[in-house]
């Protein structure tokens, strides 16, 4: 008797529908007009994931360098969600990775250009002008930025 209610309620749920829950349309870091879990490609299974990482180093320098390591924590979160990253220690490099696109979504990366070097960061969200960053070595711990996207050299996915 056992085994037959349990196989009657699992064929039951399989044909109840799933719901969204009521604040599944709710805007805090991924505004792009779409949910950031349903943003497609590696967006859906890494984007969300690197930016999930990455926070959790929020005020620290999980990396030990103490110049230029934007690059060294984004490979060090690739590497965690399951990618290889550039390998390199140049923000730059991250113009080659993954794909490049113009509309960035929550979880792409945004290569951008600074007097001395670059810089290198997750995207949360675009606003007009405004890219807002999850980056490491923003001013001097892993932290979050807003940035002129006239700086951006290349928003890749990758």
């Amino acid at each position: 008797m056992r085994f037959v209610t349990i196989t009657f309620f699992a064929f039951a749920l399989s044909f109840v529908a799933p719901t969204a829950p009521a604040s599944a349309n709710t805007c805090n870091d991924f505004c792009f007009g779409e949910d950031a879990a349903d943003s497609g490609g590696s967006a859906r299974s890494g984007g969300s994931a690197a930016i999930s990482v990455a926070r959790r180093y929020m005020g620290t320098n999980p990396t030990g360098q103490s110049r230029r390591w934007c690059a060294h924590f984004m490979n060090m979160v690739e590497r965690k969600v399951g990618r290889s990253g550039t390998g390199s220690g140049m923000a730059r490099s991250y113009a080659g990775y993954g794909r490049r696109v113009s509309s960035p979504r929550a979880g792409d990366i945004a290569v951008l250009a600074r007097k001395g070097g670059g810089h290198v960061g997750y995207v949360l969200s675009v606003d007009g002008n405004k890219v807002k960053l999850l980056s490491g070595n923003h001013g001097g711990k892993v932290g979050v930025g807003s940035y002129s996207r006239s700086r951006v050299v290349a928003f890749v996915r990758p």
